[in-house]
């Protein structure tokens, strides 16, 4: 039973940090999540008690918040292609300005 109140909890640190945005801390909280369903692999009671506790719940609102960040990031990455196309015409045009001057008459 102490293992499932510690999943539960590293659980709830997990959406605080999606939460948060603190994207840092994730990875070590995904690994202490993931050594304990390692070690009750064939606990039919583990699985019993997270049904039960509603940890599965707080697993659908992570994976709901993972999406929700996937799908910021892409954007924000779009905005920064976007970015930088606009970027490189804006030197590109200008560099044709330039070359006016430089032709022979």
């Amino acid at each position: 039973m102490d293992n499932i109140n510690l999943y539960k909890k590293i659980t709830l640190e997990i959406i605080q940090c999606l939460k948060d945005e603190n994207l840092d801390d994730l990875d070590t909280l995904f690994d202490k999540r993931q050594s304990i369903l390692t070690e009750e692999e064939d606990n039919k009671n583990f699985k019993a008690s997270m049904i039960a506790l509603g940890i599965v719940d707080l697993d659908k609102n992570i994976k709901d918040l993972l999406h929700q960040n996937i799908i910021n990031t892409k954007i924000e990455i779009q905005k920064h292609k976007l970015s930088t196309i606009t970027n490189n015409s804006y030197i590109n045009s200008n560099q044709q300005k330039i070359n006016i001057f430089n032709t022979k008459v």
